[in-house]
């Protein structure tokens, strides 16, 4: 339904539960966090490393899981689209068969804060859970506090209602279907406006929720870092945006001070392929995470120009640079057609040669573009087939945490060869490939300049290996 501004004035006066999708009628959350364990990645020098000092290379996928990505309405309203669910058996499945050590996690500061105040520690809980699950099966998980369109009141996700300024002048409602014009609507950017401009301190409000969820998940298990926000948005007063990262991120920083903190340019990105540096981000241990859809929405990249892909990435590559910080794409994707999986292995190709970490939109969808690895569902069904060629496509072997400095490496499709560069390399420190069963079904052997030498089982669709030469190469057992 589309509610007038009366009706909308008289939702922000009812029980948090009206507009939550949830429960939430606790009182503010006041119990002291939980005491962290050691940190294990850190943002340094421009790269990630974990605590033995070896460079991670994160791959992986994005997934909006059930229950976790807030999209419905406890009012009457629709909800925006159904999400699928996602466990630590998908974890498992990425992990084994596709090699994957990594899970970005879209969450919403809707279901953590949906009342002024209430933090919702039953949610955190449950991201918890989740991410635990998965680093069972060693894939480590990046908290996404995600936005697409301000709100699910008034676009897809992202703030609560309370929190958009002034208040909207109709409440919205699914199915979505029209997520574009939602982006652009006065509403929106209205919201958005005030945020950045931090009118009935949004904005201060936005950043104690994050200083409350950083000191709550930091030092969990399998959590690897938290994203400011995901693509945020405006037009012109770019100083504003970094203004918003550092002082979010400075509250973040101070209730966990071992936390690596993603952060993003605007989203405008996504369609210029660049993004002016003003001001360096003004704190240690961050991640600069752009998205690379290059043309993507714009044609569908009809072009085909893998070059256009390159110089967005090397763009991004320098940025990262002026900011003095390590680069992670946090999205890139295309359709589960030919053309879009030639985009989606060209990027790959791409984050090998660069050793950039990277993760994958999507990994299952029931509604807008069905991107992802499953079919859509049959009646009956919970989940669709496997998209063979898309998990063809994703899967590839590459250096996970190499011990040295990890130079850049290709995978060679047609050999199922991946061959890794390292200049000096640590001694005594073993590394970790990733080696999906997918590519390796049948065995594999492990070379160091040249020298075939023995590997270790490290967990599913991983191995370790001892090698301080400067060549590492995995290929199919003989």
């Amino acid at each position: 339904m589309k509610a007038p501004l009366a009706r909308a004035l008289s939702v922000l006066g009812v029980t948090c539960a009206l507009y939550a999708g949830a429960s939430c009628d606790s009182e503010p959350e006041t119990q002291p966090p939980p005491e962290p364990a050691p940190d294990v990645v850190t943002a340094t020098r421009g790269v990630m490393v974990d605590e033995l000092g070896r460079q991670v290379v994160l791959r992986g996928l994005n997934a909006r899981v059930q229950g976790l990505f807030d999209v419905t309405f406890a009012d009457g309203r629709v909800g925006l689209e159904e999400i699928p669910p996602f466990t630590g058996d998908d974890c498992a499945f990425i992990a084994g068969e596709l090699g994957m050590n990594h899970l970005r996690l879209p969450i919403n500061w809707s279901a953590i804060e949906p009342e002024r105040g209430a933090y919702q520690q039953a949610y955190v809980d449950r991201v918890l859970e989740l991410a635990a699950a998965c680093d069972a099966q060693g894939v480590a998980t990046l908290i996404d506090l995600h936005q697409d369109a301000y709100s699910k009141h008034i676009g897809e996700d992202g703030a609560p209602l309370w929190a958009i300024v002034p208040p909207p002048t109709e409440l919205l409602q699914g199915p979505l279907t029209d997520l574009e014009a939602r982006r652009t609507s006065e509403q929106v950017l209205t919201a958005f406006d005030s945020f950045f401009n931090d009118r009935e301190a949004v904005q201060t409000a936005y950043a104690e929720m994050v200083a409350w969820l950083a000191g709550r998940i930091v030092g969990q298990p399998g959590v690897v870092g938290l994203e400011i926000m995901n693509e945020p948005y405006l037009f012109g007063f770019e100083d504003r945006l970094d203004d918003m990262n550092a002082r979010v991120g400075r509250a973040a920083r101070e209730a966990a001070p071992a936390l690596t903190l993603f952060f993003e340019p605007n989203s405008l990105r996504n369609l210029t392929d660049t993004a002016d540096v003003r001001t360096p981000i003004p704190y240690d241990d961050a991640v600069y995470a752009p998205h690379l859809y290059v043309d993507v929405f714009e044609d569908g990249w009809a072009s085909g120009d893998v070059q256009k892909i390159r110089a967005s990435l090397e763009k991004a590559i320098g940025e990262a640079g002026e900011h003095g910080t390590a680069l992670y794409v946090g999205e890139f994707g295309h359709g589960p057609d030919e053309h879009g999986l030639t985009y989606v292995t060209a990027c790959l190709d791409l984050f090998d040669e660069h050793a950039v970490s990277s993760a994958w939109w999507v990994y299952e969808e029931y509604s807008q573009g069905g991107w992802g690895l499953y079919d859509p569902r049959e009646p009956g069904q919970t989940r669709g087939a496997l998209r063979e060629a898309v998990a063809d496509t994703l899967a590839r072997p590459y250096p996970a945490r190499t011990a040295g400095s990890l130079q850049g490496f290709n995978f060679d499709a047609g050999t199922r060869t991946l061959t890794a560069r390292v200049d000096a390399p640590l001694k005594g420190v073993n590394h970790v490939i990733a080696v999906p069963r997918r590519v390796y079904p049948s065995g594999l052997v492990v070379r160091c300049d040249g020298v075939a030498v023995e590997a270790t089982s490290a967990g599913p669709g991983r191995i370790e290996v001892a090698c301080e030469g400067h060549e590492i190469q995995v290929a199919p057992a003989e």
